[in-house]
């Protein structure tokens, strides 16, 4: 089974749009007390494809804690370099870190070992077209951290999330001091 196939059967079992719903104008976030919906900027629907894969490869649904792995995991795994997309893993992150702590941790290790997809680059064709197996090989196991480096790169990582997932936040306390000052 392609890669193709397996993001297909992805998309119907939690019945997301097709191709994850690169062509629709807004996407929504489902947030405790409300959903929140943003513009489908470019930059995320080019990246759109390998959050989805990453899903596949890491056998995680699209849960908040899914989510959160995964999220974790792309930031261990490099995904940072993809600016401004890191924005969204940064955020699900730094919300992990105060709800689903263990698994921001485990995902941030599994991600401190492995290359991840977006740091292949392979073009989108090719990696559609290969089988789960495939990918697995090209990422899986392909760094060795010391256990102090990943506690440094766990805290460093982890405080930046807290500022991203905190600014919004931080925003409205600034301007309150600026208002009532």
């Amino acid at each position: 089974m392609t890669l193709r196939e397996h993001l297909n059967q992805f998309y119907k079992t939690y019945n997301i749009p097709a191709e994850g719903g690169v062509n629709d104008k807004t996407f929504e976030v489902p947030l405790p007390l409300f959903t929140l919906t943003l513009p489908n900027f470019p930059w995320r629907k080019r990246m759109l494809y390998v959050h989805d894969l990453e899903h596949i490869l890491n056998e995680q649904d699209t849960s908040w804690t899914g989510e959160i792995f995964i999220a974790s995991w792309e930031i261990s795994t490099g995904y940072y370099k993809n600016f401004p997309v890191i924005i969204f893993p940064l955020w699900t992150m730094g919300w992990g870190m105060w709800t689903h702590l263990n698994t921001v941790f485990s995902a941030f290790r599994k991600g401190s070992t492995d290359k991840g997809i977006a740091r292949l680059n392979i073009e989108k064709g090719k990696i559609l077209d290969m089988d789960l197996a495939k990918l697995q090989s090209l990422t899986l196991n392909h760094r060795q951290r010391t256990r102090f480096s990943f506690y440094i790169r766990f805290v460093g990582w982890g405080f930046i999330s807290q500022v991203v997932f905190l600014s919004p936040l931080l925003f409205l306390l600034l301007l309150l001091f600026i208002f009532f000052h």
